[in-house]
């Protein structure tokens, strides 16, 4: 059973957009680096906070990254990648190359951009924002992001319900841990004891505590599994999957979690960040646009990175599922 714990990261603290839902565009004040709605960069406070947590993982898993036990994921939405910058260049320099030369040099620590991790985007009458491509994100900011990986699981245009986004959340994480589970089996590696670092989004980080642990409240708006920015929540594996529909599993909420069910020992722990426990988030209903095609007065909904929502979305599986070993 080569994973074993997972540890969630949420994003630093974000620049702030704005939603206008009569007509369906995102704006923003500030210049975003890809141009893209609900796109926007971390905050100086938030590069600050990423800069930590790199310090941080730069201690705690440089060992397992030298021993070839570390897998990265990440959503592909800007900030996500930028707060993993930190982590990979003191990896770079921990392992004595630099970031120009880790095509040859760390190929295994390559960051691999899942979009079924990505961001929440509630569902819509108009088509929701979704990240650069990976090629593009590699090539200008992020050198280090497997540019050939290709998401499992693909999120619809149009976003998702709270219900929705759980299930496409479970499904990621079960896919997710089948892979690297499946990639190690292959190698002859099966025995050893693998980390994956996902890094995410506050409503997707809530939604994979409870999908991991099979926990799933009867209000979705309980304040259950927490998501300050830069906080880590870390998850450690029950039980070992012996079989390929064992991974997921639909009925995951009364049966323990997914991929063998996790325990959730630390929540959202942020005692790495001087500044501590920030900008913390939690459901506030279904956030549905469906109506605002014809409610003109209803005006723009603004996103400041706080404490307030995010924006959601739905899944679309293009793939077969579950996935044969």
């Amino acid at each position: 059973m080569p994973v074993t714990e997972i540890l969630l990261l949420r994003h630093g603290h974000r620049l702030a957009w704005i939603l206008d839902p009569t007509t369906g565009k995102y704006t923003s004040t500030h210049p975003y680096p890809t141009g893209l709605p609900a796109d926007p960069p971390l905050a100086s406070h938030g590069v600050r906070q990423a800069q930590e947590t790199g310090q941080f993982f730069c201690k705690t898993l440089i060992g397992f990254a030298k021993q070839d036990r570390l897998r990265i994921y990440s959503s592909l939405f800007y900030r996500c990648l930028e707060t993993l910058r930190p982590t990979m260049e003191t990896f770079g320099e921990s392992l004595g190359f630099e970031a120009s030369s880790q095509d040859k040099l760390m190929p295994t620590l390559k960051v691999r951009g899942e979009r079924g991790i990505g961001e929440w985007f509630g569902h819509a009458w108009f088509v929701q924002p979704k990240p650069a491509e990976p090629a593009r994100l590699r090539q200008q900011y992020f050198p280090w992001l497997d540019e050939h990986y290709q998401s499992r699981i693909i999120p619809s245009e149009h976003g998702e319900t709270i219900g929705e986004l759980h299930e496409r959340i479970a499904q990621a994480l079960a896919r997710i841990v089948q892979d690297v589970d499946r990639e190690y089996a292959e190698a002859g590696r099966g025995e050893e004891e693998v980390i994956l670092l996902l890094s995410g989004h506050a409503a997707p980080i809530i939604a994979s505590g409870r999908a991991l642990t099979g926990q799933m409240p009867d209000d979705y708006d309980e304040e259950d599994f927490k998501c300050y920015t830069c906080g880590i929540s870390r998850f450690v594996r029950r039980k070992v999957v012996v079989s390929p529909d064992a991974y997921y599993d639909a009925e995951w909420k009364s049966n323990g979690g997914v991929a063998g069910g996790w325990d959730c020992i630390l929540n959202s722990d942020c005692s790495h960040l001087s500044q501590g426990e920030e900008r913390g988030w939690h459901f506030h209903g279904d956030e549905s646009f469906d109506s605002y095609g014809p409610a003109l007065q209803m005006g723009p909904r603004v996103s400041d990175g706080s404490t307030r929502r995010l924006r959601p979305r739905t899944v679309e599986d293009t793939n077969e599922w579950p996935p044969k070993l």
